[in-house]
């Protein structure tokens, strides 16, 4: 039965890198020419309806977003509600574009120096909120603190590669990392990777840096109020061109028709989370329109594999396919989705686009639970309301499916707040929503960013899963790394450390004033290249 407990139901390195090229074609540039320092930038691109311009003496940008923010500490959470925030307030050493592809940022170029020693040259006139200089004493403190154990913090698999962090004056620093890393560009270009003042940090400590951080970007924090608003200010000093705004503020909205009629009444200017049966109400407004892209990961359901009976792989083939994930896009997303064919996206390194999608066959579910002597054990699903889009209604209409074919489930709905406090003490107990995000176009940037041990998500161990990951990420071998990938794949879905259910479109809400672009990875970009205010 089901507890509804809130409603119803240069040598080598460049060769490999030459070899990839279309996967990491700024990798490449950066180790046989230096970029031009700047802002990311972002392919031109059109807007969805035309935009008019905004009423005079517009200031502020108003973001309702489904949640309130957890922390923002960027090392502590990589939930969308938090890193919508987090990385406006940090700069990383690198960025991606609307492309994906990788431009420079807090460093002016990169350089690989032998197989293990990359060299970052970084910016000179770049200062935190509180006007200190950033150098590379900052970039060593950010990345050491990402693996410190005593940091406890939720990216600590990013930068595992790195044996040592080298400051070589204030704006050199060099990276020297355990075997070769040719993909470490790309890692500092997402999670982990947002640079944290060294001296403000250890003056005030982690608990305080949570709520009154300081960063490089482009927007410094206020205020925060829970359960209300969170207030930024543009940084004036900022290194790159300012924003449009004074001040950006974003409130947590949690129901969808407040967040579309906050929209339609001019409240707030851009939406986030529009579940896709309301993106044509949206387009229907006469002063927004809706932004739309496919997601560069996937919506699963986590599985703490150390549970019973969750321990069993034969139960976790069987809840797989037990479910018809074709009628969840159908029904519930309205088509805007994708079944996926195991833990890739298309577009990643070894993903094998000839793979069936992931098979409903609630006969085999019913064989496989006999087979594994299944007699009623209960699976509890902790499920969200408002985390991803349509969360709560996948949830009870995955439930009815797993009882459908006998399984016992118990549906636990929990706070946003529970989950985040959940995730980062790893005390889920069955099955629980997740978003990964494939930072790298790489299975190494989140199928192993999250299940190798010590991942955010190491709740399942496989020795050979384990050996051919680390190997992977260390070869410089693409046919290696490919055949590494292909074999480990075939150990997920022997094992189900996930049960992946889609690939969605996300879809904000956008006021017709405002030149604004969503990314696939979830980078919530507010800078200059990205967000602009129509004003005639």
């Amino acid at each position: 039965m089901r507890n509804r407990k809130q409603r119803p139901i240069v040598g080598l390195v460049v060769l490999f890198s030459l070899i990839l090229g279309t996967i990491f074609p700024a990798l490449v540039m950066a180790q046989n020419a230096t970029p031009d320092a700047g802002t990311p930038s972002a392919a031109a691109s059109e807007p969805s309806e035309e935009l008019v311009p905004a009423e005079a003496g517009k200031t502020e940008l108003i973001i309702g977003q489904a949640q309130d923010v957890s922390t923002l500490d960027p090392q502590m959470s990589t939930q969308s509600n938090d890193i919508y925030v987090s990385f406006n307030i940090f700069d990383n050493l690198i960025a991606r574009d609307r492309d994906l592809q990788l431009q420079p940022m807090l460093a002016t170029s990169w350089t690989s120096l032998d197989d293990t020693t990359w060299e970052f040259e970084l910016r000179d006139d770049v200062t935190f909120h509180d006007g200190t200089q950033f150098t590379a004493a900052d970039v060593e403190f950010t990345i050491e603190r990402t693996y410190d154990p005593e940091a406890e913090t939720l990216v600590a698999t990013v930068f595992s590669t790195v044996e040592d962090v080298v400051v070589v004056d204030d704006y050199t620093v060099q990276f020297k990392t355990k075997n070769p890393d040719p993909l470490l560009p790309g890692r500092l270009a997402f999670y982990g990777g947002q640079m944290m003042p060294k001296a403000y940090f250890e003056e005030i400590g982690a608990e305080e840096f949570g709520i009154n951080p300081i960063g490089t970007g482009p927007v410094q924090f206020v205020e925060l109020e829970r359960d209300d608003h969170l207030t930024l200010a543009r940084y004036d000093d900022y290194w790159g061109e300012p924003i449009a705004f004074e001040t950006v503020t974003f409130r947590p909205i949690p129901e969808v028709a407040a967040r579309i009629a906050a929209l339609e009444t001019g409240e707030v200017d851009i939406i986030t989370r529009v579940p896709p049966d309301q993106v044509e109400q949206v387009r229907a407004l006469e002063t927004a329109r809706v932004e739309q892209v496919l997601y560069n990961g996937l919506y699963v359901l986590a599985v703490n594999t150390k549970a019973e009976p969750l321990d069993d792989p034969l139960v976790k083939q069987a809840l797989a396919y037990a479910i018809d994930r074709q009628l969840i896009v159908d029904e519930l997303w309205s088509g805007q989705g994708t079944v996926p064919t195991g833990p890739a996206v298309p577009g990643d390194f070894a993903f094998n686009p000839d793979l069936p999608v992931l098979a409903y066959d609630p006969d085999r579910a019913r064989e496989l639970l006999e087979e594994a002597g299944y007699d009623g054990e209960e699976v509890i699903i902790e499920t969200t309301d408002g985390y991803v889009v349509n969360d709560l209604p996948m949830a009870e209409a995955i439930a009815a499916m797993w009882e459908e074919v006998g399984v016992t489930v118990r549906l636990d709905v929990i706070e946003i707040a529970v989950r985040s406090e959940k995730n980062a003490s790893k005390s889920f107990l069955g099955v629980w929503w997740s978003d990964p995000t494939n930072t790298l176009a790489d299975p190494d940037g989140m199928m192993w960013r999250l299940l190798a041990p010590g991942g955010a998500q190491d709740y399942w161990r496989d020795e050979e899963f384990d050996a051919l990951g680390l190997e992977a990420r260390t070869s410089l071998d693409p046919a290696l790394r490919e055949a590494n990938y292909q074999r480990m794949f075939d150990i997920f879905l022997e094992n189900f450390p996930w049960i992946p259910i889609l690939q969605p479109f996300e879809s904000y809400g956008v006021a017709n004033y405002i030149s604004w672009y969503p990314y696939s990875n979830q980078y919530f970009n507010l800078r200059a290249e990205n967000l602009q205010l129509v004003t005639e």
